[in-house]
């Protein structure tokens, strides 16, 4: 289930990565002008992008981890 929307064993393809971060500059320039026109729907828009990228990257931060965990996990306890 998660492997289908994330890609193959939860990594995110490179080309999908440069689209969330395109993304997210669209995110900070909402952001950034909410607030410079003191308009909450923009401020609003603006947050929600960036936590969207914020869980992606969280996502692939913990996807590289538990990978990194399981590989040294073989080197030490390696199976026979």
């Amino acid at each position: 289930m998660d492997s289908a929307l994330l890609g193959s064993f939860g990594k995110i393809p490179r080309y999908a990565m440069h689209l969330v971060w395109s993304f997210s500059m669209g995110g900070c320039l909402f952001l950034s002008v909410g607030l410079f026109l003191n308009n909450y729907q923009l401020i609003k828009g603006g947050l929600f992008i960036v936590s969207i990228l914020s869980l992606l990257l969280m996502h692939t931060v913990l996807t590289k981890h538990q990978l990194f965990k399981e590989r040294n996990d073989e080197k030490i306890n390696p199976e026979q």
